[in-house]
């Protein structure tokens, strides 16, 4: 990934390269430009938990620069794990967010954690919104234009602790899937459009949709209440919020403690596992339609750029699913009443990070475990690659 600096000075660089044969104040050749991919989005779109070698993007990059005899620059200014769309709630988006220079005291300005190298994109933060993401393009020169746009977006304006709740009403989460993934992402695919598509007719849109996290072969987990635990450790909203998690892990202990007294069958799901895994299926059916439904939305206008890519991620490589070699998504160590602790490849450079910005709390464990149901390693190269290149290389005509 590159910072916005680091791109206009290639930019510039390429720009001033001699043409070879043609007259001085002679515009340089389309393919002498380098093929710019502009990735916008949440943790999916960074590839949370995983070295910059491992994540989808890279992956992209080096097949595109394979197939296309041509420099491919990525573009991600400011991708970021917890980022949100940008419409509706103000609360989330008028805040100081932790990539925010707002966030310290006028003389006390400190660089964005997003320009702290190549694992700051690690850390949940809902601001810069993938709106905001999209504007920072202004910057950039407006004749070198976008040839692709790779965006995920809308997981995190539904919320997981919300949608994952096995007590919320199934009407108010679908309606709330429906608000963020179909009409926002609607919105934004707009925003997309008049920013890249209109100025570079080329230019192809792949929008990202989600997977199920928790399945009924999620049977490999440690224990009910630990595991319910790590799967609700984001901050609560709301005390009534805080209230009814409460009440899933006392759900979680008591049935921890019913299984301790009578042993069940290997492979036996907890009714509350079940419930949750229930409803992670709910949120990927409901979210797979939305955003699909946008995407056609999207395509009404010519040219028809937007192609929707489903990841290649079933239930059967959900979340502890047995064997565990065959899950795709990186999963967490639970050692008796100890914190959950991460085990992504990266954990190493992120968890310093967290303890820097948090104390303790809610916020701290949240950001510790953050790559918790994220594709790993083989779930961001057969899950993600594999999709997002079967959709597109179609599309990308060699010059």
């Amino acid at each position: 990934m590159i910072d916005r600096a680091a791109f206009m000075k290639a930019l510039t660089a390429a720009v001033a390269l001699p043409q070879t044969g043609a007259p001085a104040d002679a515009a340089p050749a389309a393919a002498a430009r380098p093929f710019n991919v502009l990735i916008l989005g949440d943790s999916i779109a960074w590839g949370q938990g995983l070295r910059p070698e491992h994540r989808w993007r890279e992956l992209l990059v080096t097949h595109l620069r394979a197939a296309l005899g041509r420099e491919v620059v990525e573009i991600a200014p400011q991708v970021h794990s917890g980022a949100i769309i940008g419409l509706g709630d103000r609360t989330e988006i008028d805040q100081p967010g932790i990539y925010s220079p707002d966030r310290y005291a006028p003389g006390h300005e400190q660089p964005t954690l997003l320009d702290r190298g190549p694992y700051a994109g690690e850390l949940p933060s809902a601001t810069p919104t993938v709106l905001a993401q999209l504007d920072a393009l202004d910057g950039l020169d407006p004749g070198d234009p976008i040839d692709l746009v790779v965006v995920s977006a809308g997981i995190n304006d539904v919320r997981i602790a919300r949608f994952l709740n096995p007590f919320a009403n199934p009407k108010f989460v679908a309606a709330l899937i429906d608000v963020h993934c179909r009409r926002h992402v609607t919105v934004l695919l707009d925003r997309i459009r008049v920013r890249c598509v209109d100025r570079n007719p080329a230019c192809k849109v792949a929008v990202l949709s989600y997977f199920q996290m928790v399945s009924d072969q999620s049977t490999g987990f440690p224990s009910i209440s630990d595991f319910v635990s790590a799967i609700f450790t984001s901050p609560p909203r709301s005390p009534q919020e805080r209230r009814t998690r409460r009440v899933i892990v006392g759900i979680a202990e008591a049935e921890q403690v019913a299984r301790q007294q009578a042993p069940v069958a290997a492979g036996h799901l907890p009714d509350l596992v079940k419930d949750i895994a229930n409803a992670a299926k709910r949120f990927y059916d409901a979210s797979e339609a939305a955003i699909g439904l946008a995407v056609d939305d999207a395509n009404r206008l010519p040219p028809q750029a937007f192609v929707h890519v489903t990841p290649r991620l079933g239930p059967g490589e959900a979340l502890y699913v047995v064997p565990a070699q065959d899950s795709k998504l990186w999963d967490a160590t639970i050692q008796g009443h100890a914190p959950p602790g991460p085990t992504d490849e990266v954990a190493g450079e992120r968890v310093p990070l967290c303890l820097h910005l948090y104390d303790k709390g809610a916020a701290l464990n949240e950001c510790r475990i953050a790559s918790l149901g994220h594709p790993n390693v083989a779930g961001a190269s057969d899950g993600y690659f594999d999709a997002v290149w079967a959709a597109i290389a179609p599309l990308i005509a060699k010059p």
